[in-house]
């Protein structure tokens, strides 16, 4: 992944002129802690909030309460930790690195979230609200989070462990990556498709509907896939537009394919213990148009959030400390 040492490297430049140790005094209850600027190895015993259009960028800090990142506010932790849960708000942008969110994250017609080796305690989601950002990410690299949800934005997941379901409905696209899905993956109505790739679920994996590429196990000659799929249950991609292509995967069930225009085209790499029920003609290469369409979604990706990290250190350290 280039996006793991390309973004990495801002962080660590930041943190060696940033990194302040701070004492806390005590705090009441339902108290909120308001960050613009940059703080360090500090224990909070309240909610955190980041003001609406600021950035704050945390260095070993632990929130013992709610996150809350403001309607177009950037909030960076790096080595620390939340022990509730994470709210991102209109266009807000939350990034963890090396840190733990105890509770839930949810993007509420954010800019995006990204974790980077940090895990996530419950669910990661991602909900559309009125007037809010229609294509921000729940971007997800070497880390954990209980399940997914998403009704909106892109879903990216890579190296990472899921332990329940990722659910997405009505996305831009879900890429799975080399990493573990301890659930059920349904994907519904993607709008540009998605890719599963040296993955395993352990559950079913249905796709239904959507105008994109979807592409299960395929591409291994493109660089895409090193090894096979496991699909513990069932494997469905039905309705879809745009191109199917499914092979190197393990089927646990039964693999299905029907209505999809163009036909799915399936390879002969597949082992499948249960039924074949199948509408579909030999796979082929993909075309340029789909192995650049895949490419670009890692790429835009990194670009986005290699630009909002460098922005939110950059404005945290020049607004001073936070606390």
């Amino acid at each position: 992944m280039k996006l793991r040492s390309k973004v990495a490297a801002i962080a660590t430049t930041a943190l060696a002129v940033g990194g302040v140790t701070m004492v806390a005094a005590p705090a009441h209850a339902d108290l909120v802690t308001l960050c613009s600027g940059h703080g360090g190895a500090i224990t909070l015993p309240t909610d955190l909030a980041v003001p609406a259009g600021k950035s704050c960028f945390l260095d070993g800090t632990v929130v013992q309460g709610d996150v809350t990142v403001r309607k177009g506010a950037n909030l960076h932790i790096v080595g620390g930790e939340i022990q509730g849960e994470v709210i991102v708000q209109k266009d807000g942008y939350f990034d963890a690195q090396e840190s733990s969110v105890d509770g839930r994250v949810v993007n509420r017609g954010s800019y995006g979230t990204y974790l980077e080796e940090s895990s996530a305690g419950a669910a990661l989601r991602a909900v559309p609200v009125e007037g809010g950002n229609t294509d921000g990410f729940a971007y997800v690299v070497d880390s954990s989070v209980r399940n997914i949800n998403a009704e909106v934005g892109s879903v990216y997941v890579a190296g990472s462990r899921v332990g329940g379901a990722v659910k997405a409905d009505g996305v831009e696209y879900v890429d799975i990556y080399d990493s573990v899905v301890r659930g059920a993956l349904s994907v519904t109505d993607p709008a540009i498709g998605g890719i599963l790739c040296d993955s395993e679920v352990i559950g079913a994996a249905t796709y239904s509907g959507g105008s994109g590429p979807i592409a299960v196990g395929a591409g291994e000659t493109e660089g895409f896939c090193s090894s096979v799929n496991y699909v513990d249950g069932d494997l469905s991609v039905t309705g879809v537009s745009g191109g199917v292509y499914i092979d190197n995967n393990i089927v646990g069930g039964d693999l299905v394919t029907s209505g999809n225009n163009p036909t799915a085209q399936i390879g002969d790499a597949n082992r499948v213990r249960g039924g074949i029920l199948t509408e579909e003609i030999a796979l082929r290469s993909f075309s340029a148009s789909v192995v650049e369409e895949f490419e670009a979604h890692e790429e835009q990706l990194a670009e986005e959030v290699e630009q909002a990290r460098a922005e939110t250190i950059d404005e945290a350290m020049a607004a001073g400390p936070a606390f």
